[in-house]
């Protein structure tokens, strides 16, 4: 439990590891904040990896997409969101993500993974739908070392 909302924290805030990208700042959609970042699946902790069934390489990349809802007490809250993405690379065509919903605590972020290889440059183009709010778009662009 512990580990998931540690998971959730730190995919909110864009921080899972050095080799991360996320967008500049959050994405405001309604009242809720979008937080979106990539990063190479080796540098998961293998226990959160586990956790997620994620599968650790250097040759895979994860996409985590947070939307974050405030509370009149100043809590915040993970909560449901229709989100879906895609990856570019160089000029070939876009490729869907898919893009799943994990628990984090006692809300939801989702995750998404995707082939990579070193010194690639992906751009993220991210649809976010927050519940009962009008669509996001946000553009992420990550390049990765994995060697």
């Amino acid at each position: 439990m512990i580990i998931q909302r540690t998971f959730g924290i730190l995919i909110a805030a864009g921080l899972l590891t050095a080799q991360s990208a996320w967008a500049e700042g959050p994405v405001t959609a309604g009242d809720c904040s979008i937080y979106a970042n990539a990063m190479t699946a080796e540098t998961l902790n293998p226990e959160i990896a586990n956790l997620y069934r994620i599968q650790r390489s250097k040759l895979n990349g994860v996409l985590s997409v947070s939307v974050v809802k405030p509370h009149p007490d100043g809590t915040r809250e993970n909560v449901p969101a229709q989100v879906e993405a895609t990856a570019r690379t160089g000029d070939g065509p876009a490729g869907m993500i898919p893009m799943r919903e994990i628990s984090v605590g006692e809300g939801v972020s989702y995750i998404g993974q995707f082939p990579i290889a070193d010194l690639q440059i992906v751009d993220f183009a991210i649809q976010v739908t927050p519940p009962g709010g009008e669509p996001a778009a946000i553009e992420l662009q990550q390049q990765f070392f994995t060697d």
